[in-house]
């Protein structure tokens, strides 16, 4: 028998049970009535928990707790007890194990950024909130320490998150305070200097148990199997409060809190039309660095103001600093780097206002969950930037210690937008075999970037734009029997480009449109699911790195992606959990004025995949010991869009054991890159390609009480 604390059921936590169509449609022809705030023990809900490594319900696609066999796009779920099982302690180790999802760059070891369907995201989404749209990029990597559930929504979601990339959203799910008192602790070391450490606290803090709370933190350092890099560091803390007045409405506040200190790195050059140095060479200095704090906090209120209708309201604030003193690689000459010193500083800050009520209700033989909203944003970002003359390196011979020349003023940029949106989303299920999804938002948005580049010709440049749009969706789920759903849906995506190109000129906003159907299938039933999905996606007005200038970004017309993608999850049998994908991506430039239609996209493998399994003994001696073990494969992929190198394919295997110590502890060990591959994971221009780490090991001790 699986101990409690290891299979982490769900809490018995008050929360809202919103009806599921099929309960909706055989009540049609009676009365509507949304189940009221009530205590569940084991139920699945959108926000909470999953059992094993199969989710059935999310809020990510719909903004309304849904099964995910009802909602007519692809979502791909990774539930906590697969971080646990993984070791996982980055969003780039969550997401290994979705389709269709490649780690893009990492902005200089600062931040972390996607391809989903073939197309670059540089931002996510928390609990249903888009970070910051001002930013180019995150400013900090994501920790997992407060994360319940990451869910990929695949294909353009702008009908309910506004600005978007077509590949798609990645929803990050976090952990919310539960009334059952408990503690944890998770001690982790590994090679190359990895430590980790986090902690969780849970339970009410009032006599009634109206008011519970959680506060979970992590601190984490590392030397890296870079060369001559320095450590990096970082702390997170993420305090939670909920408050339920009465059995109608409940109040969250959430914070969180982040510092990182890392050093800056990007990568390898490419020689030639290949990638070829030891993974282990860097090309900065023991100065190079970057550092970031980001705090946010959101509010959230929900409350079932009848027996048909729920009000959701959310406040969200975030706020972060930057700064980086770099070494950055420029060109290469035969053996020779040249480099120059950048010192830049960020600010940024943005406010996000949503407001939404869905109402249930009967028209005939139609079953409607109706969502009408608002949302405001207001997003801010600064940025300062130097550069200095830095001596060159020699990339076969290194040799380290060049400090930078005088810094001159080159880029002081103020970027502002505020964006207003309203959508309208209808459910409809007919009868229990049939469901249908349409939506539709309008955004309207106002940017102005005020930036001063010793390139342009004037000193001072003022670019102010505004524009609006409309975002549909439609989709359609035929379930012919318990075991079976078939959908195809038809959406678009929009999002507004902050910034200007070299020479000042604003950019357009990038618009995509996705065609898609698909299946999914409970091959084990009320236990594993398999997801196949085909898809054609069409996205217009793309930025990329300005071949003239990586500091840039230009806007490169027209592409393509098609393929189609399978996703599985669940358990085969008692104690055997495997959660597995696999992707054909067909990515491509189709019309051009800088690159040349037919290439293909950078990063963009035409095949990767991923399966990872376990198995705990259900009885005997070693009752408990669980092993487990994965591939993660990905084939050659374009470096950029010139084609000018590419990178070759490759397979990782990972291995895990771990074993219950005692009933409150668990001992772990897991191994990366079991075999030693060497390999690139990450290409993204000439001078800048992230290798795949050696094999490392893993140790953890994990109590709970």
């Amino acid at each position: 028998m699986r101990l409690a604390f290891f299979d982490r059921p769900p809490r018995a936590a008050l929360v809202f049970a919103l009806m599921p169509f099929a309960a909706v449609a055989e009540e049609a022809s009676s009365s509507i009535e949304l189940p009221t705030l009530e205590v569940q023990d084991q139920a699945e809900r959108a926000d909470g928990p999953v059992q094993g490594y199969r989710a059935t319900r999310s809020a990510t696609g719909t903004r309304t707790d849904t099964p995910l066999r009802d909602i007519p796009q692809s979502i791909a779920v990774v539930p906590r007890q697969v971080l646990e099982d993984q070791q996982a302690v980055s969003l780039d180790d969550a997401l290994r194990n979705v389709s269709g999802v490649r780690p893009a760059g990492s902005a200089g070891n600062r931040s972390q950024s996607y391809i989903l369907r073939g197309f670059r995201t540089q931002t996510q989404s928390v609990d249903g909130v888009m970070l910051n749209p001002a930013l180019e990029f995150a400013e900090t990597t994501r920790d997992l320490a407060n994360v319940e559930r990451v869910e990929v929504l695949k294909g353009p979601a702008s009908v309910l998150y506004g600005r978007g990339d077509p590949g798609g959203v990645i929803n990050i799910v976090t952990r919310r305070p539960d009334v059952r008192p408990s503690a944890g602790l998770n001690i982790m070391t590994g090679s190359y200097g990895f430590n980790r450490g986090e902690f969780d606290l849970t339970g009410p803090i009032s006599a009634d148990k109206s008011v519970t709370a959680r506060l979970i933190g992590a601190a984490q350092q590392e030397n890296g199997y870079r060369d001559h890099m320095s450590i990096a560091e970082r702390e997170f803390l993420a305090p939670s409060l909920q408050w339920q007045p009465n059995d109608r409405t409940r109040v969250t506040l959430d914070a969180t809190y982040l510092d990182q200190r890392l050093p800056f790195d990007r990568g390898l050059p490419a020689v030639g039309h290949a990638v070829t140095l030891p993974r282990e060479r860097y090309f900065g200095e023991n100065w190079s660095r970057a550092s970031a704090t980001r705090q946010d906090v959101a509010l959230r209120i929900d409350h079932q103001a009848t027996d048909w209708l729920t009000l959701r309201q959310v406040t969200h604030f975030d706020w972060a600093t930057a700064r980086r003193l770099s070494a950055d690689p420029v060109s290469l000459a035969g053996p020779t780097l040249s480099r120059r010193a950048t010192d830049q500083t960020d600010e940024s800050q943005s406010i996000d206002l949503q407001l939404d009520a869905t109402a249930r209700f009967a028209t005939g033989p139609l079953a409607h969950a109706v969502t009408l909203g608002g949302e405001y944003v207001h997003a801010k970002r600064s940025l300062e930037l130097s550069q200095a003359t830095l001596a060159p390196i020699n990339i076969y011979m290194p040799i380290y210690g060049a400090q930078p020349g005088r810094f001159s003023l080159r880029t002081v940029r103020n970027n502002t937008l505020d964006l207003k949106s309203a959508f309208l989303q209808d459910q409809v299920a007919i009868g229990t075999q049939v469901k249908l999804l349409a939506g539709l938002r309008f955004d309207s948005y106002d940017q102005r970037d005020n930036s001063y580049n010793i390139i342009t010709p004037s000193a001072t440049q003022l670019n102010a734009t505004n524009g609006s749009a409309w975002t549909p969706r439609f989709g359609a789920v035929c379930e012919p029997t318990s075991r079976l759903a078939l959908y195809a849906s038809w959406s678009r995506s929009f999002l507004p480009q902050v910034g200007a190109d070299r020479i000042g000129r604003a950019f357009d906003p990038e618009k995509g449109e996705q065609y898609e159907a698909g299946i999914r299938y409970d091959i084990v039933p009320d236990r594993l699911t398999a997801t196949f999905a085909a898809f054609h996606i069409i996205r217009e007005n793309v930025l990329a790195t300005d071949p003239q200038d990586s500091n840039y970004s230009v806007q490169t017309g027209k592409q393509r992606s098609r393929g189609f993608e399978l996703d599985i999850a669940g358990e085969i049998m008692a104690g055997w959990r495997v959660i597995g994908s696999g992707a054909y991506t067909d990515a491509e430039i189709t019309a051009d004025t800088t690159f040349i239609p037919g290439r293909r996209l950078t990063g963009v493998p035409l095949w990767s995949g991923s399966v990872w399994s376990t198995y705990e003994l259900q009885d005997g001696p070693l009752q408990g010991l669980l092993l487990g073990a994965g591939a993660f494969m990905a084939g050659p992929r374009a470096g950029d869009l010139n084609d000018s190198f590419k990178v070759s394919g490759y397979t990782r295997i990972d291995a895990t054991v771990s074993y219950p110590v005692i009933p409150q502890a668990r001992l772990a060990l897991t191994a990366r890159n079991l075999t030693d591959v060497r390999y690139i994971e990450m290409p993204v221009s000439r001078t800048e390609n992230y290798a795949g780490a050696p094999r490392t090991i893993i140790a953890s001790l994990a109590f709970r009480f």
